[in-house]
């Protein structure tokens, strides 16, 4: 594999400085294979292509870098890992991916996998999301779902044909094609649908709204045994009902 910061280094010295700082930005690059096209500003790497700074690390069969625009499109076993402040990450896969520097916005798209992600919270815990596309505004703290998404924790499992994460409110919120819940916990187990649901990341709350219909059943105990926060109240449309879940 050729380290080809020391290149890169070597070619920029030639452009002046603030160029080279604004494409590097404390990234980098490596790949088996690269080809410098000076005549359309661009440079093309192939072969476990990995792009890597203290935020992001990128990784790639074939990645093709357009300098002007500041742009990554990529393809073949895609690797993403966004790291935080409080110590929690995001880590996804897919076959073809587009990140735009600048604007710190990527687009994810599925390939014979969908697009799979995992996020670790500063605790530890765990969730896993599907869809067959994802596009991230990092600036905006938004993260939209499109296509057969579905996000499970350790012990409950949401489907739905559409998803976006708001990171100011720190929730997932699902709709169209009547999303559902699917959960088993220390004392109940349930199964719910309604017009949308919000899931809470951190607390691990769930709110269903509009024609929320289902069952919730105890789990080898009384109903005396079964804690409030296991209950599902109905309400009329346009408000929500809520199931408090605990990891």
């Amino acid at each position: 594999m050729n380290k080809l910061l020391s290149l890169l280094l070597l070619l920029l010295c030639l452009q002046p400085l603030r160029a080279a700082e604004d494409f590097l930005m404390g990234s980098v690059v490596k790949s088996d294979k690269w080809k410098m096209d000076r005549t359309n500003d661009r440079e093309i790497f192939e072969g476990n292509v990995s792009f890597r700074n203290p935020r992001y690390t990128l990784k790639a069969d074939y990645a093709l870098y357009t300098r002007p625009a500041q742009a990554w499109n990529m393809r073949g076993s895609i690797y993403i890992l966004r790291r935080f402040e409080d110590g929690s990450q995001v880590e996804m896969n897919c076959d073809k991916a587009v990140y735009l520097e600048t604007f710190e916005e990527a687009t994810l798209d599925r390939g014979t996998l969908p697009v799979r992600m995992k996020y670790t919270g500063p605790d530890g815990r765990v969730l896993r999301g599907r869809a067959d596309k994802t596009f991230a505004e990092n600036k905006k703290g938004l993260m939209t779902f499109a296509g057969t998404f579905s996000l499970s924790t350790e012990n409950l499992d949401m489907y739905s044909k559409n998803a976006l994460y708001s990171n100011a409110e720190g929730t997932f919120l699902m709709y169209d094609s009547t999303p559902m819940a699917v959960g088993n916990r220390q004392e109940y187990d349930f199964a719910i649908r309604s017009e949308k649901i919000k899931f809470f990341k951190d607390s691990r709350d769930i709110k269903f709204y509009n024609r929320v219909n289902g069952w919730v059943k105890d789990v080898a105990v009384s109903s005396a045994a079964v804690s409030a926060s296991s209950k599902v109240n109905a309400s009329p449309a346009g408000k929500p009902a809520a199931a408090k879940a605990k990891p």
